[in-house]
């Protein structure tokens, strides 16, 4: 989060559950057309409860045809995971509404997103003792 390089045990735990994750969506595959399957009062994003009604609003009124828009317009994603959760459903059911596949591109606007952590205040004061020498920037 500083610029500081990767742990390369890290980064081999990421390779790793991806193949993991990819293998299993391929052995359990998600059916084709769920979107079709989900009610409008079902929660798609929990952190900022986004029920689907909300989500084929913001397609339908407001334009929101990919991720990204519908983070903006709709807030899915927008809460505590960062769309680690919700992502995937909600870009199947914006590609769905859209009447196109998931690509993915539609999956980059939740993947790269860093994940919200609390800082205790303590921690963010400790900082300012930390470097003293150090001029504050604009």
């Amino acid at each position: 989060a500083a610029g500081a390089q990767p742990d390369p045990a890290r980064r081999r735990d990421v390779v790793r559950h991806r193949a993991f994750a990819r293998a299993m969506h391929a052995v359990y595959p998600v059916p084709r057309r769920w979107q079709s399957w989900v009610d409008g009062d079902t929660l798609v994003c929990r952190c900022e409860e986004v029920t689907a009604s909300q989500l084929r609003a913001a397609c339908r009124d407001l334009g929101a045809d990919d991720p990204r828009s519908a983070r903006s317009l709709a807030r899915v994603g927008m809460g505590r995971c960062q769309g680690r959760i919700c992502g995937w459903p909600a870009a199947g059911l914006l590609a769905h509404l859209t009447d196109r596949e998931i690509t993915e591109d539609d999956l980059l606007a939740s993947s790269r997103r860093p994940l919200a952590a609390h800082v205790p205040l303590g921690t963010l004061a400790a900082l300012d003792r930390a470097a003293p020498n150090e001029e504050a920037t604009p």
